[in-house]
């Protein structure tokens, strides 16, 4: 079994002071090197920014602390965002719609009120439910899916594991409906 090491960046400094050659980087070698260790990384965002903001940390005399917590200050909120959309179509809405987008004349037995109400989202600190009975076509899903899009929360959701289960262990199988969960018996070898 091979031991699997971290790939390095090409080309760093140390490549060229391990040859005999003095330490000098280029901006370009600083800029390969930020390019795959933010790949590396997975920080899509920090690549983006850090250099516009190296300009401006240039410009404004940062210490280097300001100019790495803007910098993972812009990853997190990128992350922040992009989550929020991969949760929204995680969950297979018909089609993204929002409470602001409503049509008020189509509602009907619900008023403006009541909708600002729902709006608030104090149903979901109670834990109440909201339920939605109508015909066809009177908004019911339209309210819905905006009342999802809006409780959202924000940045990242972590799974919760059943109470009484301990972590990393799954429960065990139960059997089929019908079956006793036995192996069946093979039938009796016969002589052709």
């Amino acid at each position: 079994m091979m031991a699997r090491t971290a790939p390095q960046p090409p080309n760093t400094a140390t490549d060229t002071a391990k040859a005999g050659v003095p330490a000098a980087r280029t901006t370009r070698q600083t800029i390969a090197d930020l390019a795959f260790l933010a790949r590396a990384m997975k920080a899509p965002a920090l690549l983006d920014a850090a250099e516009r903001l190296a300009e401006r940390a240039q410009v404004e005399s940062w210490s280097h602390l300001e100019y790495l917590v803007a910098c993972l200050q812009r990853e997190v909120a990128a992350r922040d965002s992009h989550g929020g959309e991969g949760r929204i179509r995680a969950a297979r809405f018909p089609a993204i719609k929002t409470i602001e987008e409503l049509d008020l004349a189509h509602l009907r037995g619900m008023t403006r009120q009541q909708l600002a109400h729902l709006g608030t989202l104090d149903f979901i600190a109670a834990k109440e439910n909201a339920i939605f009975l109508g015909p066809p076509g009177t908004g019911k899903t339209h309210i819905a899916t905006g009342l999802a899009i809006r409780a959202r929360p924000p940045g990242r959701v972590r799974h919760r594991r059943p109470v009484g289960r301990p972590p990393g262990r799954r429960p065990p199988r139960r059997p089929a409906p019908g079956r006793t969960g036995q192996a069946r018996p093979l039938p009796a070898d016969r002589d052709r």
